[in-house]
């Protein structure tokens, strides 16, 4: 399938069905998973962009290996203060579903405590960032500690969406 197929593949429809369906013709295809790589870290067009952030996450929820020679740029792009929520959040549940080299903590756990702490963030993305810092507290017991110092001051004034997550990594 070449880019201007898959492009094409990802413009007929914003659904479900058509995400999964994508997603599947990826499989474990690396260079198909390029091309949609690159659509996604192409925001010229924002809702291209947008639809392949969607099943970039599909994709890595069946294969998280694919997303490896990415999570780099992934963590750099995710940081962009002038990125669409959906495609923060996808690239997100991406890093949530991988397996992150430990010299990527440092960098990740910045951005995923900003997010926490913004309040602008939407609750999903302050969700993600919660999963992605508890993971990293399994390795490094001093981000748990700074994670759960976090998540006691900011569950008082948060939603319910994130005060359940909160109280799953408390509980820990």
């Amino acid at each position: 399938m070449k880019e201007l197929d898959l492009k094409a593949e990802i413009l007929l429809s914003y659904s479900k069905t058509n995400t999964v369906r994508i997603a599947k013709l990826i499989d474990q295809d690396e260079v198909l998973f390029q091309k949609l790589t690159k659509i996604y870290f192409d925001t010229t067009d924002i809702d291209l962009a947008k639809k392949a952030a969607w099943i970039l996450s599909h994709c890595i929820r069946q294969h998280p290996f694919l997303i490896k020679p990415y999570i780099k740029k992934l963590i750099k792009f995710i940081n962009r203060p002038d990125l669409h929520d959906a495609i923060k959040r996808n690239g997100l549940k991406a890093l949530e579903l991988t397996p992150v080299a430990e010299k990527y903590y440092g960098q990740l756990a910045d951005v995923c405590f900003r997010f926490i702490s913004s309040g602008k963030e939407p609750i999903a993305i302050k969700a993600y960032s919660i999963g992605i810092l508890d993971k990293i507290g399994d390795e490094i017991p001093e981000i748990r500690q700074e994670l759960k110092l976090v998540l006691q001051d900011l569950m008082p004034y948060e939603s319910a969406g994130f005060q359940s997550r909160a109280r799953r990594v408390l509980a820990k």
